[in-house]
This record gives C-alpha cells, sequence and structure tokens, in this order.
C-alpha cells in the first residue's frame, strides 16, 4: 500500500533531483505522523481484539449459567411431578421385596388397575417397616394392595380404615381378616392333594420335613399337619426366623425325613435359597415338592402352583370396584381353584421314581 507520494523538484530540467534540509525535515516529519497513526490503529485492533475474546468469554460463561439453571430447572419440575404423582396415587402397592411371583402378581394387578399407583418394598426381616409406614401415611391412599401374608398383615394392623386388598394369603379369615376391612384372593394351598400325590411316588414315605417363617406360617402348618395325619405321614417341622436360618434347619431335617415339603413362605423365595433347596434334596435324595414353578427347575420333583399373573388382575379388579365406590364388605373375597401342576421328570428319574401318567396329562409344565 502506498501512503505517501512526494514530488521534489531539482535545480534544473537536466540536473539530479537534490532533496535540501528543509525537504528531508518534511518528509522525516511524515514519517513520524505514519508512525504514529499506525501503532494506535494496531493499538486499536489489539483492543479490539481482547474486547472480542472478552466477549467471547462472557458469552459462554453466560450459556454455561443458563445451561446450570435449565438443569436445576428441570430437576425441581421433575421432583415437583414426582411427588404430585406420589401424593395424587389412588393405590399403593405393598409387597415383600425379591420374590419374584409377588412382581408377576404386581403386573397383573396394574394391567387391570389403571389408577396411580405407587410400590413399597417391605424387607424380609421388616427392617424398613416405620419408614413404609411413615410413607403410607403421607400418601393419602383409597386402596392397599398387599401381596404376601407379610406384607397383607401389616397393611392390615395398621390401617383399619383404608380399604385393603390382598393377593397370596393362606386362610385369611383364620388370621383375624374382617371382610368390612379387607378382601382379596386368597392363596389356597393344596396340601391334601399333594401329600397324596408323594405317597403315591413311594410308599415307604412316612415322615415329611418342612420349612417355614415361624409365626408368619403357622396357620398354614397346622392345616398341613392335619392333612399330613389323614395322609398317614408324619409331618417334621423346623421353622426359621429368616432364611439366615435355612442352613441349619436343612441339617436339621436331613436324617430324620423320607421328603420335603415347602410351603409358600416369604424366606423361601430367593433364587439363590430355592437353588440351595433344590440340590440338597437331589444331593440327600430327598424328593422334594415345592410351591412355584421355580422350585421344580432347581430340582423339586413337582408343584402345585397359582397363576401369579391371574391373582394380581382378579386383585385389580377387586380394586377397581372399590375406587368405584363399592364396600370392601360387598366384594367377596376370591381363591382360585385350578392350581397349575408342574413337573420335573428329570428330577423324579435321578431319585428312582415315577410320575403318574395321569398327572403328566393334567400338568401346564413339563421338565425333562
Amino acid at each position: 500500500m502506498i501512503d505517501l507520494i512526494l514530488f521534489v523538484s531539482g535545480n534544473g530540467a537536466d540536473s539530479t533531483p537534490a532533496i535540501d534540509s528543509k525537504n528531508t525535515q518534511v518528509i522525516q516529519s511524515c514519517r513520524r505522523n505514519l508512525n504514529r497513526q499506525g501503532a494506535k490503529a494496531a493499538k486499536k485492533k489489539i483492543s479490539y481484539q481482547k474486547s472480542w475474546r472478552l466477549s467471547v468469554l462472557a458469552v459462554k460463561e453466560f450459556a454455561k449459567k443458563i445451561t446450570f439453571m435449565n438443569r436445576v430447572k428441570q430437576f425441581l419440575i421433575a421432583v415437583i411431578l414426582v411427588s404430585a404423582r406420589v401424593a395424587c396415587a389412588d393405590v399403593a402397592i405393598v409387597k415383600t421385596a425379591g420374590v419374584v411371583a409377588f412382581d408377576e402378581a404386581r403386573n397383573g394387578f396394574t394391567s387391570i388397575c389403571f389408577q396411580n399407583s405407587k410400590e413399597f418394598n417391605l424387607l424380609e426381616d421388616l427392617s424398613n417397616r416405620d419408614e413404609l409406614l411413615n410413607s403410607i401415611r403421607a400418601g393419602n391412599f383409597n386402596v392397599v394392595f398387599a401381596i404376601g401374608t407379610q406384607a397383607a398383615a401389616l397393611i392390615y394392623e395398621n390401617f383399619p380404615a383404608i380399604p385393603l386388598v390382598f393377593a397370596f394369603v393362606a386362610d385369611p379369615e383364620r388370621r383375624g381378616f374382617k371382610k368390612e376391612q379387607a378382601t382379596g384372593v386368597a392363596l389356597s394351598v393344596p396340601v391334601r392333594e399333594q401329600f397324596a400325590v408323594l405317597k403315591s411316588l413311594n410308599r415307604r414315605i412316612s415322615r415329611v420335613g418342612t420349612i417355614y417363617t415361624k409365626d408368619l406360617n403357622d396357620p398354614l402348618i397346622s392345616i398341613a399337619s392335619k392333612a399330613a395325619e389323614d395322609a398317614n405321614l408324619e409331618l417334621i417341622t423346623s421353622p426359621i426366623s429368616s432364611n439366615l436360618d435355612l442352613q441349619k434347619a436343612m441339617t436339621d431335617l436331613i436324617g430324620r425325613v423320607d421328603a420335603l415339603w415347602i410351603p409358600p413362605d416369604p424366606s423361601l423365595n430367593s433364587e439363590e435359597v430355592i437353588k440351595y433347596i433344590g440340590s440338597k434334596s437331589l444331593e440327600n435324595k430327598l424328593p422334594c415338592v415345592g410351591p412355584s414353578d421355580r422350585y421344580v427347575r432347581s430340582g423339586a420333583i413337582f408343584s402345585y402352583s397359582v397363576d401369579t399373573v391371574e391373582t394380581g388382575r382378579i386383585a385389580g379388579e377387586m380394586a377397581n370396584k372399590i375406587l368405584k365406590g363399592a364396600p370392601t364388605s360387598k366384594v367377596p373375597m376370591q381363591e382360585l381353584q385350578k392350581p397349575r401342576v408342574i413337573i420335573n421328570l428329570k428330577a423324579a428319574e435321578l431319585l428312582g421314581l415315577t410320575i403318574p401318567q395321569n398327572l403328566q396329562e393334567i400338568a401346564a409344565k413339563i421338565y425333562k
């Protein structure tokens, strides 16, 4: 770029151009001015660059603050919505934690009862009992669906003003459940049929061992003892307080009994417990009658079990009636009349037993 064009005249047309001292001063002054202007321009450019960088940084910081605030806002909205959902929930679902059959019943229930619900899981050792009860008190629920004897008894005793719909409770009337407060699907355990099949498999079976949670399953064990006596069997009991007592209970029975009968029991429903009982029974040549499909898969020779999903559906229909205004006393208790027969032919063969053909024909599932 050309900043300055300077025409300098000499002494004559044909003489060499000369620059006198005055012209020299003018040129130097012009250069100084140009240098000063260039420095100022450079400073301005640097100043603009700094300002631009600072502006970009400011925008980025602002954007970060906006993003953070948006996230906080979204979190608070989520908390409010969850709180509102719990506060507005119509149904509390309470069940013993970690029991697959209870989870399946819950799925059946929610497939029929579409009201807002909140689920509460009761630990087997009841260590979260007070926390769970306080949460239900704060929820203002219209109905409680309790799955399993443990959960149903807890709700029945602590919430007499809330209608209770239960499932998987054996002999609820004997447990004191009154129809004015509670209704549901009673767990029918076909003990007589199970003992009859067991006796037909091996006539030499005379003593049947059982493991169960004391207090919780005492009424069912009382029924089972009478059924065993009628079948010319002796029921040898080994009660436990929790599944931590299982190994000792099993050791106490081995060598004293000819077979095992395992009732529906929340302490005996974990996968680890089921596999332990199945492997120990096969190892010690003890035919085992289990309460569910999972027991048969793990080594029990057969089970009479209820359809867990269907149980939940029936309970869901009951809850719907109560939510529409029907008194609990007008929604009668029900009982599933057709248990599913499940057989493990491989386990029976390992024990040298033959499952009758008529039982195989009515089986819902056979493991070979």
